[in-house]
């Protein structure tokens, strides 16, 4: 008998959970790249806007690599939720060291980029545990959870604002306030999805999708509260010593050879990935943010963090509405390689040819709305598309598979942005 799928519980809506398990898996970094101005207050000699995603990213990769290849190595269950509390620990740890530090000091460099370069483990652990267990689901979750990923950024943005609102002004003694209430609320907002997924995580919705994976049981509700009654009554005996050595022979098989077979099957997928982040990170936060943005002062930095959010989450959620084609998305990631070139210039028009500013800022407005509107739908697609090329048992490694390129994506646009940026230093007017 065909095995229908459980409604999903009816107390919250769980589209807006998976909402908020993507507000999860990347509000860590988020939070941070948020708060750049008072990282910059601090630690102005690092170029926090640069050196974070590098430090970051760095041990990110190799965590999520190690993931995948070593796929028992955490139980699903267990990445979770030690990366939201892993994240909540840092985002409090992080910038009360830089204050408690001396300013501007190598001792503080060291100390807190050490503590962003661990975060990578944390952040490894969040972002690769999310993407495999959402994997599992239909894409109207998928879709859900990515643009939870987006909205992310949107809400720490909106926190920022209210927090400068709140307290404003360039006094240390305020700008020590204004981080605390942040990253506080920040602390919060993860507490909050904890407790959701605690909650959901058991729920038969829940374990229906995750029946293939390896932290459940495999086999239907039905089929393994059977198998357990059988087992209770004597029915089934224990497995013979073939076949626990056939079991045995599968997993000593090694997890390479489980990568290679997923990769051969989505490998554009992940090329497309990498090249998604390469082009993004090469120009987002760093070269964007240096641009000027219609004299906002203060708040210019958080209004094009805020463009690119909204941009991205816009992105991320018309999916639904667009072809899900592996051909639609190549001619989209491709296409958007050209922001390399116009993103630049508009560095030139604003400092080479000195137009005018608000010329110059609607420009940069365009520019990052179109990066981040196709960095939402490149990204999205790319996990929507990717749990349908494989078996239903490899569906979670597919979605390590591409956090783990897209995290390899960011490494090496940040790496790319250390040469816009020099490129772009050519063009500025000496004061």
């Amino acid at each position: 008998m065909e095995e229908i799928s459980p409604e999903p519980p009816r107390r919250f809506g769980y589209e807006l959970i998976f909402i908020l398990y993507g507000v999860a898996s990347l509000l860590g970094w988020n939070a941070l790249l948020t708060k750049l101005d008072f990282f910059m207050y601090y630690l102005e000699g690092m170029n926090p806007s640069t050196s974070f995603s590098f430090l970051n990213f760095f041990l990110n990769i190799f965590f999520q690599f190690l993931l995948i290849i070593k796929k028992d190595l955490f139980p699903l269950k267990f990445q979770l939720i030690a990366g939201i509390i892993g994240s909540i620990i840092f985002l409090l740890a992080i910038p009360a060291t830089t204050m408690l530090l001396p300013k501007d000091s190598l001792l503080n460099y060291l100390v807190t980029g050490g503590l962003v370069l661990l975060m990578g483990f944390i952040n490894a652990l969040a972002s690769g545990g999310f993407f495999n267990f959402v994997s599992y689901f239909p894409l109207e979750y998928i879709v859900a959870f990515s643009t939870g990923q987006g909205f992310s950024g949107i809400a720490m943005n909106v926190l920022e604002y209210l927090v400068l609102i709140f307290a404003g002004g360039q006094e240390e003694n305020l700008i020590i306030l204004r981080a605390w209430i942040f990253f506080g609320v920040s602390s919060l907002i993860l507490l909050i999805c904890l407790i959701l997924l605690f909650i959901n995580f058991n729920s038969e919705f829940t374990r229906y999708y995750l029946s293939k994976s390896s932290d459940i049981p495999q086999g239907s509700l039905v089929e393994r509260d059977t198998q357990m009654n059988e087992e209770e009554q004597g029915i089934i005996s224990e497995p013979d010593n073939d076949k626990k050595a056939n079991d045995s022979n599968t997993d000593s098989k090694g997890s390479w050879s489980i990568f290679i077979t997923i990769y051969k099957k989505i490998w554009d997928l992940d090329l497309l990935m990498v090249w998604i982040y390469v082009v993004t990170f090469a120009l987002f936060p760093n070269a964007s943010i240096g641009q000027k943005l219609f004299d906002l002062g203060q708040y210019n930095s958080n209004t094009i963090i805020i463009i690119y959010n909204i941009g991205d989450t816009l992105g991320r959620y018309l999916v639904k509405l667009l072809p899900q084609t592996k051909t639609f998305n190549s001619i989209i990631i491709i296409n958007r390689s050209f922001l390399l070139f116009t993103l630049v210039f508009n560095w030139y028009c604003q400092d080479g040819l000195e137009l005018d500013l608000t010329l110059t800022s609607v420009l940069l407005i365009l520019n990052v709305a179109i990066l981040a509107i196709t960095n939402g739908i490149g990204t999205t697609l790319c996990f929507g598309i990717a749990p349908n090329v494989v078996e239903d048992e490899y569906k979670g490694l597919a979605g390590t598979s591409l956090s783990f390129f897209l995290i390899v994506g960011i490494f090496l646009g940040s790496c790319v942005n250390f040469g816009v940026d020099a490129i772009c230093s050519l063009f500025k007017k000496q004061v």
